[in-house]
């Protein structure tokens, strides 16, 4: 059973495509198809289901896939541990979310290259249970997300920090450094809303429902730059993870202010599957987030 092929099933599962995987994995279509249908022919029964376009795993497939995976894994296992080679190298596969993607992450990861120039980074961006469903299917290495803390019986967390997620506006705003606003002052403002799969838009809600709020003046914007540029624009007032607005607190254009009964409180979290070994490159990246988050720079996010 040739792991190349092994390599290649695994991609076709992930995008339900031959043509894509080919295009991914640097082959033609047709020796994707040949390799699948080695497979199939070794194993003696049918990894696939085609339904047009689309390709879908079948019963049998499904059983398969979490063995491919694990064959993979053991073989970026067994290089790195007979190579001499002690710098981290290979795939890097991490998961996040738009705003850790577009605020400290990339200063995180200048500082991981610096130490791991070798490694080749894969980053993925999506909302939270995507992102923990690719993991769980084993393909994302890591996960690093802002979260409430829980337990996951497959996943372990090995990176955690507080993070505060205040209510913001513009600095010229008359909410601005208030402290215990009434909730029924918020409906008086435009609200600007991250989408309703966002983990901190959901504690929101929670909190409008325990407290009988009900707010009609809102906008659903799941880009965060739009966000911060109608908050400056004092087009609304919004909540926003204190990370994804540092620089421009610190420019003071904007403002936090705090809402009697509503405090959000969320975690930094980096995951990864129980089950995958911790190759030198994930262990770099969490020993990197901790020096990057240390108690000195803790305060600031």
């Amino acid at each position: 059973m040739e792991l190349r092929n092994i390599k290649s099933f695994i991609k076709v599962a992930e995008f339900e495509n031959f043509s894509k995987a080919a295009e991914v994995l640097g082959y033609a279509q047709s020796t994707i198809t040949l390799q699948i249908q080695q497979l199939e022919q070794e194993l003696g029964v049918n990894l696939f289901d085609r339904i047009g376009k689309r390709v879908l795993l079948s019963e049998k497939g499904r059983a398969f896939l979490s063995y491919a995976n694990d064959m993979v894994q053991l073989e970026a296992e067994a290089i790195e541990t007979v190579s001499e080679n002690t710098t981290p190298t290979g795939t890097l596969r991490i998961g996040t979310i738009e705003s850790i993607a577009s605020s400290f992450l990339p200063l995180l990861l200048e500082e991981y290259l610096k130490k791991c120039p070798q490694v080749h980074l894969d980053i993925v961006i999506g909302v939270t249970l995507e992102l923990y469903d690719q993991l769980e299917k084993g393909n994302l290495d890591i996960i690093f997300l802002a979260d409430r803390p829980a337990y996951h019986p497959t996943l372990k967390t090995v990176f955690s920090r507080p993070v505060a997620v205040p209510f913001i506006a513009s600095a010229e705003h008359p909410l601005a450094n208030q402290k215990n606003v009434p909730p029924e002052r918020l409906t008086e403002e435009t609200i600007l809303l991250t989408e309703k799969n966002n983990n901190y838009r959901q504690i929101f809600d929670e909190l409008a429902i325990q407290h009988g709020a009900s707010f009609h003046h809102t906008q659903e914007i799941s880009s965060f730059a739009i966000i911060l540029h109608f908050l400056q624009k004092k087009m609304g007032i919004s909540f926003l993870p204190k990370y994804a607005t540092l620089p421009i607190l610190q420019e003071k254009n904007l403002a936090l202010f705090t809402v009697a009964g509503f405090e959000i409180k969320m975690d930094l979290l980096i995951f990864y599957h129980r089950q995958k070994w911790v190759t030198p490159a994930m262990k770099y990246f969490t020993e990197t987030a901790e020096e990057f988050f240390s108690p000195s720079a803790e305060s600031e996010t």
